[in-house]
């Protein structure tokens, strides 16, 4: 039996978030696991950025192989990982299963980037664009979140407040392995001793970037800089800022409070669908900047719905700005090209985060969280600024002038 298209797309989508989701799930228990089993904020941030190391290798290392092997393979591998780091986490007492765990999160994450990504765009013949690339831009973003609420509901008002999100993550992960196995491949695998050279030859470490789209591309690597950095630091310190400057250790607030900058990523994208490529990144970037801003004041002065007011913008802004540059990205792209194309954005992305992440978990130590929420907002609004500029070169790509319609 063979899946439809039309349900591989749906399918591959809900799988992308799916892995996303979670690595959003540990989230909601970091502040548990700091004050149950003794972790510190500067573990905390060393956990996240193996997250994000391992995700950034997978993308350099594995983020061509789909092209070579097939998009399910790989799909399978990055669901298979996230199964196995969900099996750590149902007995995590150690900061060593903690980090493992996540790095396994990471490499599922890095290795369905490529593959599952390629593969939405690969089955999305008569979807509208805004919403192919918003489904490829902010499904990080929409899953991580996602898992984040959910497991912060669960640990507040279910039982086994440590364990039954992974269990529940563990059945419907599989249940996604089982519905791919049924799905259609969408490019052609090669076999024999062609396909094993061309295999180990994907695996050389090399990042494709459009020569064509070169200020696309420049812009979004600006944005995705101001925006997951800021996430990097909701990811790593979400909960501890919550409980220090806003004085609450509720775990759905500290669940909420670290989603907010993320949930509303698609809406920026649909917002914005009806306007050209350079508008869309002017309005974001300075809706942006204007939020990041009112993040350090609302933080500041311990207004917690002002806090997460600031931080809904955010994400409105992220998916206005990161939408629209995947659309110039995509339009058009070669079926070989695509894998390559989105594991060298979030290269960039996770790199966005991990530099910044490395320098606030080496500050942990002598600096408070929210000193260092003002470093980050710094070098977002610095990245953001970057983006508006380059943003006034997109109009000369051809075919921006307008929105695109069908990918």
């Amino acid at each position: 039996m063979r899946l439809a298209t039309g349900s591989a797309f749906v399918i591959a989508a809900t799988a992308l978030i799916l892995v996303f989701a979670t690595a959003g799930a540990p989230i909601s228990l970091f502040n548990s696991y700091r004050l149950d089993d003794g972790l510190s904020n500067a573990d905390l941030g060393l956990v996240s950025l193996g997250y994000f190391f391992s995700a950034a290798t997978a993308l350099i290392v594995f983020g061509r192989l789909s092209n070579v092997v097939g998009r399910k393979p790989m799909a399978l591998a990055a669901l298979l990982c996230a199964v196995a780091s969900c099996c750590l986490l149902l007995n995590m007492q150690h900061i060593l299963v903690l980090f493992a765990a996540r790095a396994l999160q990471g490499f599922a994450c890095g290795i369905a980037t490529g593959s599952i990504g390629a593969y939405v765009v690969d089955t999305s013949r008569g979807r509208p664009a805004w919403l192919v690339a918003a489904i490829t831009s902010t499904s990080p973003m929409i899953g991580i979140s996602s898992g984040a609420i959910v497991s912060g509901a669960l640990v507040t008002w279910a039982p086994m407040p440590r364990m039954l999100i992974f269990i529940l993550l563990i059945a419907i992960l599989s249940l996604c392995l089982l519905l791919f196995l049924f799905s259609p491949e969408s490019i052609k695998s090669r076999a024999g001793a062609d396909g094993y050279v061309s295999a180990l030859a994907s695996l050389r470490p090399r990042l494709y970037f459009p020569a064509m789209r070169k200020w696309a591309f420049l812009t979004l690597a600006c944005v995705v800089v101001a925006t997951w950095s800021l996430g990097a630091f909701y990811q790593a310190f979400g909960p501890s800022i919550v409980a220090e400057q806003l004085g609450t250790n509720s775990p759905i607030l500290a669940a909420l409070a670290f989603s907010s900058v993320m949930i509303l990523t698609p809406m920026g994208g649909y917002l914005t669908s009806g306007l050209t490529p350079r508008r869309a990144v002017l309005l974001g970037m300075l809706l942006y900047i204007g939020a990041a801003l009112m993040i350090l004041v609302s933080l500041d002065s311990g207004w917690l719905l002002a806090f997460l007011c600031a931080s809904l913008l955010v994400g409105i802004a992220q998916g206005a700005a990161t939408t629209a540059c995947f659309n110039v990205l995509l339009a058009g792209l070669a079926v070989e090209q695509r894998a390559g194309l989105l594991s060298s954005v979030f290269v960039i992305s996770y790199a966005g985060a991990v530099v910044p992440g490395l320098v606030a978990c080496q500050a942990a130590s002598s600096f408070s969280v929210f000193q260092i929420c003002i470093g980050c907002v710094l070098l977002g609004v610095a990245a953001a600024i970057a983006a508006t500029v380059s943003s006034f070169w997109l109009e000369a790509i051809p075919g921006c002038g307008r929105a695109a319609e069908v990918v």
